[in-house]
């Protein structure tokens, strides 16, 4: 299977995951396919109160999903070292995924957080590849890539593990908002027009561009995306992109033609 119908199939198989199980298994096969030995997917709260079942925790306002060796699980939550993570604060500083290797780039990489590194290689996870899930109004989280000890992290998957990350946490959302007891949301529906913009807007065209090549206005592309934010409820465009290939409105292979 190509990247991009391995990203496709993902896809597919998030959106019927009925519980945090089934979505930790899917996890663990797509790192495994990209190169990674590890996932850890996650809200980026204190998880001290909780005891992970089978590597999962889910409540009705976060969830937690990882395969990193129990112990290092165990060291990380009981020593807090959440709150000094240098990849989850970083996390605060960019919107796209970025290697580990990039951490002196998107912050002042202190003591403290040298230690943390440390203390992360000790427990097997050398390097890695985070994706950040910054929603406004809801809990930061991030979907986290790694390998262990001697290996290198597989650049050439980057860009592949950026979309699973992204779409991997809106599954994660959709079992969260199941454990508040709310049923999950029609599909929004987007009109034509609407879609021939996203896809644009998902291949990297600007709205000049877009309204060139569909025979329109730059004010009238600005409008439908806007009106697709709006439906979605998201304030960024590239969200839009998101929700739209998770709710199957249009495939994968049209966003990258």
């Amino acid at each position: 299977m190509t990247q991009l119908s391995d990203v496709q199939a993902f896809i597919d198989r998030s959106r019927k995951a009925s519980n945090p199980a089934d979505l930790h298994d899917l996890m663990q096969c797509i790192s495994h396919e990209m190169g990674f030995d590890y996932f850890a997917l996650l809200h980026h709260v204190d998880l001290r109160p909780f005891v992970p079942q089978d590597g999962c925790v889910l409540t009705s306002e976060f969830i937690a999903l990882s395969n990193y060796p129990q112990f290092w699980v165990d060291q990380y939550v009981s020593g807090e070292v959440i709150n000094f993570d240098p990849v989850l604060l970083a996390c605060q500083r960019t919107a796209v995924g970025f290697g580990w290797a990039q951490l002196p780039d998107l912050i002042n990489l202190t003591s403290n957080h040298i230690q943390i590194i440390e203390k992360t290689r000790e427990a097997g996870i050398w390097d890695g590849f985070t994706v950040p899930a910054n929603i406004p109004g809801e809990l930061n989280g991030s979907c986290n890539f790694a390998v262990g000890q001697s290996r290198s992290v597989p650049a050439a998957s980057f860009a592949m593990a950026q979309l699973v990350g992204s779409f991997a946490f809106q599954a994660a959302r959709t079992l969260v908002t199941r454990m508040r007891g709310v049923s999950a949301q029609e599909t929004v529906r987007l009109t034509a027009r609407q879609l021939e913009c996203i896809v644009l807007v998902a291949r990297g065209k600007t709205d000049w561009e877009i309204g060139k090549i569909l025979g329109i206005a730059e004010e009238t592309v600005k409008r439908h995306i806007a009106d697709a934010r709006a439906r979605y409820d998201v304030p960024k465009r590239m969200q839009v992109v998101v929700r739209a290939l998770y709710d199957g409105l249009v495939p994968m292979s049209e966003m990258l033609g």
